[in-house]
């Protein structure tokens, strides 16, 4: 068979850069695992006040189980908090619903079409609309039917009524405004006693810090407390992510399972050595500012089990609440202002979407920061944050990595055409082929060890499958966001995530249904 010369140097370098990429983040992955591994001496756990905020927007049928999970938590941690936020933006999405069901006319309503319905509303719709006059609802009669459903805020209040949380130290706060979740967390603050000797901590309405993990976060600040006079300023509880294959169809359980595990690696392999990383050079000052600056990076932060230390937070101003996300932001201002960030070596346990739509949505949605670095750097600038140089550094490192995720699925994709295709050159094909395998293949089997699950060639060639797909998917949301943006579309008023989470029993951890 005739061998392909077209730009075959291109393939080549393609595949070694790949492969380049995968062998470092295999070495981070390495050693992710092996910090994680450290023992934490729970003789070091301090008493320190953590007040844990969880804003909740469309979360009726999530609040009973997060209520009971971290009460449960605040009885092992005297002087620690919780406060459930409830927003006023929900009233509103849900006049926006009822807009956008009217505009459906007789076109049926269906889960795939509006996901941010739960089952029993989409039942309820469906009915109604097929009892309504030529099978189409009215934006009144769609509102009405919509409202027959407590809002979140009266979820919380009745649930907080029961004699399960009365004298416990658990507060419900309601946001007046349609600001996002940054600004129901800031909203909470401001009814706090936060200050130098407590912390804020965010979750979300599903996370689930174990008592373990929360004794090992605690345990972490003493000892960094001992050591360094001072409680941190900011620490980060990564999260290792699962799904409970809840789809009916077996090729989506494979890819967003392979999704879930792709999005640990990227924990293991990325966020935890950009967190360490960050903390290990933002003490140090060189001859050339701009250059500590890049190896610094940018602090990497997400959304949940995020704690900051009470005047760290207030100095700040709270999270960032002109963003479509507060994470990543919060964590550009957090690398302007040169504020230590640590990252806890616990992870908690994270849901992942358990379907391929919703997938799409969450990366499209998480990209958006990315999208959104030139106007946190403006107003960072603005602010009297930072300087020149260290603004265009950081800004060539967020560049770094959101062109290192929208090539993702590209890169794959076509390491993948070259490994099958035997015009290209022994060498080149060979490169592909190792590329594919320390970006995928290898990885999974030290997830796999490290789970201390069995190594089946099966199983590891299942979950390597996943990955693989999950890979090849990586990269569409986030050029979803690009040409959305390109094309002056804003983000949508709903909160981006369907109601299709898993509900956690807090007696067990595990799925009640």
């Amino acid at each position: 068979m005739r061998r392909s010369n077209t730009r075959p140097w291109a393939a080549g370098w393609l595949a070694a850069a790949v492969a380049a990429r995968h062998v470092a983040g295999l070495r981070h992955l390495r050693r992710s695992l092996e910090w994680l591994a450290q023992p934490v001496s729970e003789a070091e756990m301090t008493d320190t006040p953590v007040h844990m905020i969880v804003p909740v927007l469309r979360e009726q049928q999530h609040v009973a189980a997060a209520l009971e999970w971290f009460t449960a938590l605040l009885e092992r941690m005297p002087g620690s908090t919780l406060t459930v936020v409830t927003t006023a933006r929900e009233e509103h999405e849900r006049q926006h619903l009822a807009a956008l069901l009217a505009e459906q006319g007789d076109q049926p309503v269906t889960g795939r079409r509006f996901p941010q319905l739960t089952a029993a509303e989409l039942d309820t719709v469906v009915a109604a609309q097929a009892a309504a006059p030529g099978h189409a609802l009215t934006r009144a009669h769609a509102a009405t039917v919509l409202g027959r459903f407590p809002l979140t805020r009266d979820v919380v209040a009745r649930e907080l009524e029961g004699d399960r949380y009365r004298g416990a130290a658990v507060r419900h706060v309601h946001y007046p405004g349609d600001g996002r979740k940054a600004a129901q967390v800031n909203h909470a603050v401001t009814h706090l006693d936060a200050d130098s000797q407590s912390y804020v901590a965010v979750y979300d309405v599903d996370s689930r810090p174990t008592p373990e993990v929360m004794a090992a976060t605690l345990a972490f600040i003493g000892h960094r407390r001992a050591a360094d006079g001072a409680l941190p300023a900011v620490l980060q509880q990564p999260a290792r992510h699962t799904t409970r294959a809840t789809s009916p169809h077996a090729w989506e359980r494979m890819i967003c399972r392979g999704a879930a595990d792709l999005q640990t690696l990227w924990t293991l392999r990325r966020e935890i050595p950009y967190v360490r990383r960050y903390g290990q050079m933002i003490g140090r000052a060189g001859r050339l500012p701009w250059w500590d600056a890049v190896r610094a990076g940018v602090s990497q932060l997400v959304g949940h089990g995020l704690f900051v230390r009470g005047d760290v937070f207030a100095d700040l101003g709270g999270l960032p609440d002109f963003t479509v996300l507060d994470d990543v932001p919060f964590g550009y201002r957090l690398t302007m202002e040169r504020i230590p960030v640590e990252s806890v070596p616990v992870t908690l346990v994270a849901d992942a979407p358990e379907d391929v739509r919703e997938l799409l949505a969450q990366s499209r949605r998480w990209f958006q920061c990315n999208l959104d670095y030139p106007k946190v750097a403006r107003a960072a600038r603005a602010a009297g944050s930072g300087s020149m140089a260290a603004h265009v550094a950081a800004l060539a490192v967020c560049f770094y990595r959101g062109a290192a995720w929208l090539s993702a699925s590209p890169a794959t994709a076509a390491c993948l055409l070259v490994a099958v295709d035997r015009r290209h050159r022994p060498p080149v094909r060979t490169a592909a082929i190792a590329a594919l395998a320390w970006g995928v293949a290898v990885p999974v089997v030290v997830l796999t060890r490290a789970d201390r699950q069995p190594l089946t060639a099966g199983g590891i060639t299942r979950r390597s499958a996943g990955v693989l797909a999950a890979y090849l998917l990586r990269s569409i949301g986030p050029w979803q966001a690009v040409a959305r943006t390109v094309a002056g579309r804003p983000a949508g008023p709903f909160a981006p995530k369907a109601n299709s989470r898993t509900v956690v029993d807090p007696r067990n951890g595990k799925d009640p249904r």
